[in-house]
């Protein structure tokens, strides 16, 4: 299962696929931006360069009503911090996120800067025309700008799909000589050795005490409900190593989230970068496939560095299934319980992922994948309904096929999280979204809490563990009812 997808589903980095996160604007560049020229009809001073203003937003998912936002989608946005590192230093940076604090419609900024993936779409549509009222230059980009470009060049005034290293340089002196284009698209090999975060943009604000650290981009796989393929399509590369090593040291932290889709891709590459964390002294958490399970040596080389635990999409117990998502790793390592021994061996915790929605699915799946999470002592495990989103070809199949109840479904009024948006089979979309909130909610009762608290072997192996391990679980307790029926968008009338 993809970033984007997983993270938001699991642990709120807004996919997709989540942090993203779903990272949503990917934007790097080169530092150096040319003396930037006077604005038509803005302000007349011929030193504009020194007097320019970028405000950059991240929007939220929605709000409830008399409702806390959900904590574990408050982590610090990593493409902000890469869109504050490459942009030159005489230009004034200002960073506003809508789920801890409120838009500031009335500020003086010269041009917003907005990222956006599927599920906020919607939300960011409401800022941009909040600003866009008060004669605001708004420029989108990421998964959604890339996935569904057209839809998105009706709300901004610029839109940048892909990898724009290089295209935030030329966006910039374009708009200071007055000669935006409406869209900038990236190539496809981009080179970012050298860009290091700037995480000072986030001073002040109060996010969880988590590092987002990302050492490759793209995913060899192409899983077909995946929007990681659509956007990356076969482009897949590393970071360079001392750049990782610097940004973790800068950060200032001490536990991490490795945002890679599957930082065991490369697993050569892997073990120098297992080797260059062991001095660091670090935690961290990454996203693996099940592979791993079968290479002892790999699983010796994460847990040296400070891996605490891996999230693994073992997505389904039914063949027919895994061969309709195509997912071909999965395929050729079946024996799921054989891959949990080998990794607990090295005391990792395993946070599993499951999705539910295939032509044959019924509430028996259900059942066992509870019965498996809950006897393996899982860290953590979803029970995801499947999401298909713009530009998968599992969108365009349930297109074809009929299944698709809305085809815009993240713009639908009336829509809320984790609402099924789409006729599987068995199951109606009503019936699978009852069935994946209704066993979330069981995997999170306090007896299993309790009682997987109890696996010495991982979970409880070490004071930092279990820490991390009831924090975790508590707050995913509290979040799922949170996270349930959670409407896209604030329509906060600005």
């Amino acid at each position: 299962m993809g970033l984007q997808t997983k993270l938001f589903h699991q642990i709120g980095l807004a996919p997709h696929k989540s942090y993203p996160l779903a990272l949503s604007l990917q934007l790097y560049g080169k530092p150096g931006l040319p003396h930037l020229l006077e604005k038509t009809g803005q302000r007349k001073s011929k030193n504009f360069s020194l007097e320019m203003q970028i405000l950059f937003i991240q929007p939220a998912v929605g709000k409830k009503a008399h409702t806390p936002y959900t904590k574990t989608w408050q982590m610090e946005p990593l493409a902000i911090a890469v869109l504050s590192a490459i942009t030159p230093p005489h230009i004034e940076k200002i960073f506003f996120d809508d789920r801890i604090e409120e838009i500031p419609y009335d500020h003086p900024a010269d041009l917003v800067a907005i990222t956006l993936e599927t599920y906020t779409a919607r939300r960011a549509y409401e800022i941009a025309a909040g600003f866009r009222k008060r004669g605001k230059t708004i420029v989108m980009g990421g998964f959604h700008a890339t996935l569904a470009t057209q839809e998105v060049m009706q709300h901004a005034d610029v839109v940048v799909t892909g990898q724009a290293e290089g295209i935030w340089q030329q966006l910039l002196e374009d708009f200071a000589t007055g000669k935006l284009k409406k869209l900038y698209q990236s190539k496809q090999t981009v080179e970012t050795t050298g860009i290091i975060p700037d995480r000072k943009i986030f001073q002040h604000k109060k996010y969880l005490p988590i590092g987002l650290i990302e050492s490759s981009r793209g995913c060899t796989y192409h899983c077909e409900f995946c929007s990681v393929y659509g956007f990356y399509k076969k482009c897949y590369h590393s970071r360079n190593l001392n750049d990782i090593v610097t940004d973790i040291k800068q950060s200032g932290k001490k536990f991490f989230f490795i945002v890679d889709d599957n930082i065991a891709l490369d697993r050569e590459k892997t073990l120098a970068f297992c080797e260059a964390l062991k001095p660091l002294k670090i935690n961290w958490f990454g996203q693996v496939s099940i592979h791993i399970g079968n290479d002892p040596q790999l699983l010796k080389a994460m847990h040296e560095s400070g891996c605490i635990g891996v999230l693994i999409g073992f997505e389904s117990f039914r063949k027919e299934n895994i061969r309709q998502m195509d997912k071909k790793v999965n395929e050729r390592n079946t024996d799921y319980q054989m891959a949990i021994d080998n990794i607990r061996k090295h005391r990792l915790m395993i946070y599993g992922t499951f999705v539910f929605g295939y032509e044959n699915d019924t509430q028996e799946d259900f059942d066992q994948v509870l019965a498996f999470a809950r006897k393996n002592k899982l860290f953590m495990n979803a029970f995801n309904h499947l999401v298909p989103f713009p530009g998968t070809p599992m969108y365009e199949r349930f297109k074809a096929e009929g299944k698709l109840l809305h085809e815009n479904w993240w713009l639908m009024d009336g829509y809320t999280f984790g609402k099924a948006v789409f006729n599987p089979g068995i199951l109606n979309a009503e019936q699978l979204t009852h069935l994946c909130y209704t066993y979330r909610k069981k995997f999170f009762t306090w007896s299993s809490i309790l009682k997987r608290s109890t696996d010495l072997k991982a979970n409880l192996s070490s004071v930092k563990k279990a820490m991390v391990y009831f924090m975790a679980n508590l707050s995913s307790r509290k979040d799922v009812e949170i996270r349930q029926g959670l409407p896209l968008g604030k329509n906060d009338n600005q």
